[in-house]
């Protein structure tokens, strides 16, 4: 795969196709002509013949160098927006076309995060396992285990990028109760415990079950730690020139977008609660605001010296600046 990239690199780079362009705010942006992923390829192009036709060349151009051969039976050319001529755009390639939403990756593609019908291969998978464990005798340390193991496992793909819907979590949860609790579908037993206190962690009296709200947040949560991170990686770049950064870098600015802007904005409203976690270490001092960063003790300095701070010239100043 670093050949074509290089090779797609290459051709970009003489102008002979363009990709999308993530806008920002202020026009600006990153832009994306290709992502790769394993032996599975996302190409980017405008409606275009001539860059249509340049796309070919690319490909076979690497079927030529590699000796591989890419099976376009099984390949799709993907509208987005208006789109003239499809099956002309399509006939270029000898691909079949597809349309939104999709799945890529097993992730969904052109449909709303937040809808629950996003979820149902998610239940659907956690019906199917329990189908084949109620027909077998297990004591509740087993049913426990496999709960564990297996059934909180399931969902992590998903709530790793979205926040499950409340609907979907208490369905979700209530599979795991009557799994629990050796429930059937014609016979009822009783809860002899709180959910509640199952969740907690053993040492507090709990079972050690996890509960999906404070996973999905601990999951999403692990985005705004790497974004502070992973500073020249290709998902951070374009989430930066869609939203900008906040002085520092520690994050992107506030998200008030609504149409298409679901994915990044229910990871930014988690940002608060997730910085009141950390501490920083000063380094050079050039990602540290001195006003605004809880650097010194556990206050901001505009909180500790609100005079100081009215009567600052530079109150977005950072630490190596002062």
């Amino acid at each position: 795969m670093e050949a074509v990239s290089s090779l797609i690199s290459r051709v970009e780079e003489k102008g002979f196709i363009r990709g999308f362009k993530v806008l920002g705010r202020r026009g600006e942006g990153v832009s994306v002509s290709y992502l790769l992923f394993a032996d599975d390829t996302l190409l980017f192009c405008e409606d275009n013949r001539n860059q249509l036709e340049f796309w070919k060349w690319i490909v076979y151009c690497f079927e030529v160098v590699s000796g591989l051969k890419i099976n376009m039976q099984k390949s799709e050319i993907i509208p987005v927006g208006g789109v003239e001529d499809l099956d002309r755009a399509a006939a270029v390639f000898g691909c079949k076309v597809g349309n939104l939403p999709t799945t890529y990756l097993g992730l969904p593609l052109g449909v709303s995060h937040n809808s629950c019908r996003v979820w149902d291969g998610v239940e659907e998978r956690f019906k199917r396992k329990l189908a084949t464990w109620k027909t077998q005798y297990l004591s509740k340390g087993g049913r426990l285990t496999l709960i564990k193991s297996t059934l909180s496992n399931l969902p992590i793909y998903f709530i790793s990028l979205f926040v499950i819907p409340r609907k979907v979590r208490l369905r979700l949860e209530k599979i795991q109760r009557e799994f629990l609790w050796g429930d059937l579908e014609e016979r009822r037993k009783l809860h002899l415990v709180r959910c509640a206190v199952i969740c907690k962690y053993k040492r507090h009296g709990g079972l050690g079950l996890r509960h999906l709200k404070d996973f999905n947040h601990a999951l999403l949560g692990k985005w705004l730690w790497r974004f502070s991170l992973e500073r020249e990686s290709f998902w951070r770049k374009v989430i930066v020139g869609k939203f900008g950064e906040e002085e520092g870098g520690w994050t992107t600015r506030e998200v008030r977008e609504s149409y298409g802007m679901c994915l990044w904005k229910n990871i930014r409203k988690g940002w608060e609660e997730f910085f009141l976690r950390t501490s920083i270490r000063i380094g050079n001092g050039s990602r540290t605001r001195f006003w605004w960063d809880t650097w010194v003790g556990d206050s901001k300095l505009k909180d500790l010296y609100p005079l100081l701070f009215r009567n600052a010239i530079h109150n977005s100043a950072v630490v190596a600046d002062l």
